[in-house]
């Protein structure tokens, strides 16, 4: 049996990326094994949580074995299918499997702490999920600059609107954090004006597709919104599924664009 992530917003997070630089640069067998190895590590978060006890004490107690088994499973699946990619992708390709296997470390180190959900968890997590379409672009025959083309909006999107949801939860949670509201909205403006003048120079030199930007501009906007002017929490699921919509947008612009 194995236990699923309760965080339903980390599936489109991991999904979308993976398809589209499937999509945009082709399936490859070191880039099935990449993926396998990359679901594998993502359903190992939940028996792990489990296991370190951040479900809580009575769900530990009485889902260990089930959550040890499903982590053995889980975790001996991501470490088959990762070394398998290995073998099978060019030597010049490996190097890249860096880009999300750091960030995807430190969410560990975090969850390890007990604080997965703190801001640097939670953007460790992103650039992790967001990653994971360098090493699967490259692995496609896709260049550098194509493979950055896949996985930098993705990136933007998943840190930028992950502190604007923080935004509306730091309002409200044990009756509202005024300053860490304020710096972390002014974290949101920062990643979305600073990123897009970074994309802008780049484009400018050739060092990234225009695309890069094009795609980037709807979460980078829809993010600005939202820590803006906050919604109430109750309305976190509308905003989950619009969060959903510009995803699948930003997808739709990297497949139909890049090449």
């Amino acid at each position: 049996m194995v236990l699923l992530p309760k965080e339903h917003g980390a599936y489109g997070q991991l999904a979308l990326p993976i398809v589209t630089a499937l999509s945009a640069t082709g399936v490859s067998t070191p880039g099935l094994f990449l993926t396998a190895s990359a679901v594998a590590g993502f359903l190992a978060h939940e028996p792990a949580s489990i296991l370190l006890g951040l479900r809580g004490s009575r769900v530990k107690r009485e889902l260990r074995k089930t959550a040890l088994r499903s982590l053995v499973l889980t975790g001996t699946v991501a470490m088959v299918a990762g070394t398998m990619s290995l073998f099978t992708m060019e030597s010049d390709a490996r190097r890249w499997i860096a880009v999300p296997i750091v960030p995807a470390v430190l969410f560990a180190m975090a969850t390890i702490r007990g604080r997965q959900k703190s801001w640097y968890g939670e953007t460790a997590a992103s650039f992790a999920f967001a990653g994971v379409a360098v090493p699967l672009s490259i692995v496609g025959g896709a260049s550098v600059a194509t493979a950055a083309a896949v996985a930098v909006p993705f990136g933007f999107l998943f840190v930028s609107s992950t502190l604007a949801v923080r935004t509306i939860i730091l309002r409200v949670r044990g009756g509202g954090d005024a300053r860490a509201t304020r710096n972390t909205r002014a974290c949101v403006f920062a990643v979305a004006i600073g990123g897009a003048a970074l994309l802008g120079w780049l484009i400018a030199i050739d060092a990234l597709p225009a695309v890069v930007l094009v795609a980037s501009t709807p979460g980078l906007l829809t993010a600005v919104v939202i820590a803006a002017r906050p919604p109430q929490p109750s309305r976190l699921r509308a905003i989950g599924w619009t969060l959903v919509g510009v995803s699948v947008l930003t997808a739709s612009i990297v497949i139909a664009t890049v090449r």
